[in-house]
């Protein structure tokens, strides 16, 4: 048991550094160009932090960095179910991204570092994680539209900030160019898609756990 649980330890430690490590490189790089812009420093951090794939990659350095520190159930980072709906959302970043984005965007150097190891690199790195050392047990399916509240209000900010702005951080959701009912229309399948993967890892985690106690 002390073994597994120093091996638990220092996997969610490195992949935290790791995560952690993507995050403040493409920090640097992004507030670099955002000011080399003239944007205000303000502005600057509310494009940063508007983007999903930030926000997901945060949330699970935070959740690793929670378990390595302290173990699983500990903190609210560290919950089981907390783990499984994070999970979830950098399950999305990673396939939305090398799916639907990768041929829009072509970052060289250090951005092309940042980049894979956001989109690429740190997300499967979590989920499998989650499927070798997360406990499972007490994951229920009505869990699963609990963890739809963030994708929902994340939705619901980008379109409000973009009324005011005219910035979206991704051309789905850009109701300037596509006009608000497609983005409705969007927004309504990728709710769809959230559900999909909320219900696909309740059933994963169920698995699990049966096949563990048998």
């Amino acid at each position: 048991m002390q073994t597994k649980n120093n091996a638990v330890i220092a996997i969610s430690a490195l992949i935290a550094i790791l995560t952690w490590f993507a995050l403040i490189l493409q920090f640097y790089l992004s507030m670099t160009a955002y000011l080399a812009k003239g944007r205000t420093l303000g502005g600057s951090l509310v494009e940063f932090f508007s983007y999903f794939t930030i926000q997901c990659n945060l949330l699970t350095a935070i959740g690793l960095t929670a378990v390595a520190v302290s173990g699983f159930n500990k903190s609210f980072f560290s919950r089981r179910g907390v783990l499984t709906a994070i999970a979830v959302y950098i399950s999305i970043v990673c396939l939305v991204y090398n799916i639907v984005l990768r041929g829009t965007v072509h970052p060289v150097g250090w951005h092309r570092v940042a980049d894979e190891l956001l989109h690429a690199v740190c997300p499967p790195l979590f989920v499998l994680f989650w499927v070798i050392y997360v406990p499972k047990q007490n994951i229920n399916w009505k869990d699963a539209f609990s963890w739809l509240w963030y994708p929902f209000f994340y939705l619901v900010y980008i379109l409000i900030r973009g009324s005011l702005s005219a910035l979206y951080p991704y051309f789905f959701l850009n109701a300037v160019n596509l006009g608000y009912p497609q983005v409705f229309i969007n927004i309504a399948m990728l709710m769809v898609v959230f559900l999909a993967f909320c219900m696909l890892y309740v059933f994963i985690a169920r698995l699990i756990t049966r096949r563990t106690a048998a």
